[in-house]
């Protein structure tokens, strides 16, 4: 790797500036624009980085030549492909020649300026002129007649006698005195969804008044794919389809017309036991499909009339999971952005659906250049567009080796494993206490709050008899963030086996500093189970466990004063407000 690709701080203080001015100029930097970019936390829930490495949503080749301030002719070119496509847009939908010349000059001016200085990003300009065109025109969706009846035409292509007859043609099938019903049954399953990738890049399908003729279509969707990417998805869903996995995966939608297709594998997909999240653009994008569109184009509509919409772009992991563990296989969500591929703007929900998920499969040509830079990513990333020859190109971007995943099954058995532990403890007379208290609720004092647990869990084992106590910094696993440990220990907390749920109070934290023989520092004084973010989450459960189980004992600061935290900066162990 270039030494500009593996950028590394403090060593020229004019080339650093120049990287902070790259990203407060893209709008890119989290401590200037904390609203609209995701926390490194959140990053890291899509993208591995190592140590302090910086991430950027480019290509290598772009970002070195922009730090080295030699990306003129690179940028330029990518420039004009932008202003040629709004321009095409606006004299497209604009039909009252004094507004269609005055948006005209209006982006004009705009484009002039972002492009002025050679370092603004290609998709962070097209995003903002995009914004000022769909505000002045008023249009909510531009293009939306020509995307509906591409939808339309794929449709009803779909359900034509000419496409029936070709696509359920055993043409392909290999059977021999061998193979058996498990075999034939994953031939099956493969070779249907190699015909519906191929025929989704057929864009005449959809772009022409009438499909191309029935030889055509058998020719483009019996050509074979021995690509080691395509065996590679092969394996993958071999393993589904022989039970040996239940996966999930997040299936990012493309183009009109082609998203028809999409959902036609979705649905496939749904019939071998995977549950399927589809995330499409939130706003406008050209030809690509946006959460307005599912709910407006008739034809989406239909559909997707099974499926979930998740509207909220900050659900939490345990609402997710919720989604995820019911009946329901189909959930949409939006990726919070209107630009190809940038995960440094997706919203928390398509960051918590990427985390969750066990393979991602993106369908959009414009993020290829960001999936095949050399960043690695916290899942397997399968790309799937069209190619130059109209034939499938698919690309394979492995997860990084040292990604921790904790699946749900994973959590749940670590949970559980403490309830079988607990169950048994109770059997020989004990009592079990779980002890709540700060562990990462202030930011920077993590190591000395796993201390003062640790020293004041080990007094109170010292002090009582026959109790058994739960102390969670002794359950922590390195890799685990604040969603990871909740969910498991909601888990344990519902399961009716705490007698004593003691919460940390000021004087336990005074008498842990005395333990250890030190004063109690600034950071530390007055501060108790009610600054922490879990612990007023864990308060609500304990109040709801109550009522179910009415001897089990609460000590600790009364519930009244559990009201200062209410929500976890994203993948953060303390409260938003602290971020």
């Amino acid at each position: 790797m270039s030494e500009i690709v593996r950028y590394v701080k403090g060593q020229d203080p004019d080339r650093d500036a120049w990287l902070t001015n790259f990203f407060t100029e893209n709008h890119l930097a989290y401590e200037t624009f904390p609203g609209e970019v995701a926390s490194p936390e959140q990053l890291k829930f899509i993208v591995h980085l190592e140590n302090e490495e910086i991430y950027y949503p480019c290509s290598d080749e772009l970002f070195q030549a922009i730090i080295e301030k030699r990306a003129d002719t690179v940028l330029t070119s990518a420039y004009i492909g932008i202003w040629t496509r709004l321009e095409k847009l606006v004299r497209e939908v604009i039909a009252d020649p004094y507004k269609q010349h005055y948006l005209l000059s209006l982006l004009t001016i705009k484009y002039n300026h972002e492009t002025m200085h050679k370092i603004q990003l290609p998709g962070r300009i097209e995003k903002r002129l995009l914004g000022i065109f769909t505000t002045i025109s008023e249009i909510s969706r531009p293009l939306a007649v020509e995307r509906e009846l591409e939808n339309k035409r794929v449709a009803a292509f779909l359900r034509s006698e000419a496409f029936e007859r070709a696509f359920n043609s055993p043409e392909g099938l290999e059977i021999t005195g061998d193979t058996t019903l498990t075999d034939i049954d994953l031939q099956l399953h493969l070779l249907r969804l190699r015909r519906l990738l191929q025929l989704s890049s057929m864009r005449p399908i959809w772009r022409q008044e009438q499909p191309p003729d029935i030889g055509t279509i058998r020719r483009a969707m019996n050509r074979p794919l021995v690509t080691p990417e395509w065996q590679w998805l092969c394996n993958w869903l071999r393993d589904v389809i022989a039970g040996r996995r239940q996966p999930c995966i997040l299936w990012v939608g493309g183009r009109s017309g082609e998203i028809v297709f999409d959902l036609a594998i979705l649905r496939m997909f749904m019939k071998i036991g995977i549950k399927v999240i589809l995330a499409v653009k939130q706003d406008f994008y050209y030809h690509r499909v946006s959460f307005v569109d599912l709910l407006e184009d008739p034809t989406l509509d239909e559909l997707i009339e099974d499926a979930h919409i998740i509207g909220d772009p900050k659900i939490s992991k345990n609402e997710l999971l919720r989604h995820l563990d019911s009946d329901n296989r189909f959930l949409i969500i939006s990726d919070g952005t209107r630009e190809p591929f940038n995960p440094l703007l997706t919203s928390v929900t398509y960051a918590r659906a990427f985390k969750e998920a066990d393979l991602v499969i993106y369908r959009n040509p414009g993020g290829r250049e960001n999936i095949s830079n050399h960043f690695q990513f916290t899942r397997d990333i399968v790309s799937i567009i069209p190619g130059d020859d109209g034939e499938v190109d698919i690309l394979l971007k492995r997860h990084h080796p040292k990604a921790v995943r904790f699946s749900r099954a994973e959590l749940r058995r670590m949970a559980q494993t403490l309830i079988d532990t607990v169950e048994e403890e109770k059997t020989r007379g004990k009592k079990i206490m779980f002890y709540s208290a700060i562990v990462g609720s202030i930011p920077g004092q993590l190591t000395t709050a796993k201390e003062i647990l640790g020293v004041f869990v080990e007094y109170l084992r010292s002090s009582l008899h026959d109790v058994v106590i739960i102390n969670p910094g002794e359950h922590f696993i390195e890799g685990m963030d604040a969603d990871d440990i909740m969910y498991m220990w909601e888990i344990f907390q519902r399961s009716g086996n705490i007698d004593i749920w003691r919460f940390q109070s000021v004087d336990d934290i005074v008498k842990s500093f005395e333990l250890m023989g030190r004063k109690v520092p600034p950071e530390w004084t007055g501060k108790d189970a009610t600054y922490s973010t879990g612990c007023t989450k864990e308060m609500e459960i304990a109040i709801q466990i109550q009522k179910q189980y009415p001897e089990m004992q609460l000590i600790g600061p009364p519930y009244e004063k559990f009201q200062r935290r209410k929500e976890y900066g994203v993948g953060k162990l303390y409260d938003r407000t602290l971020a």
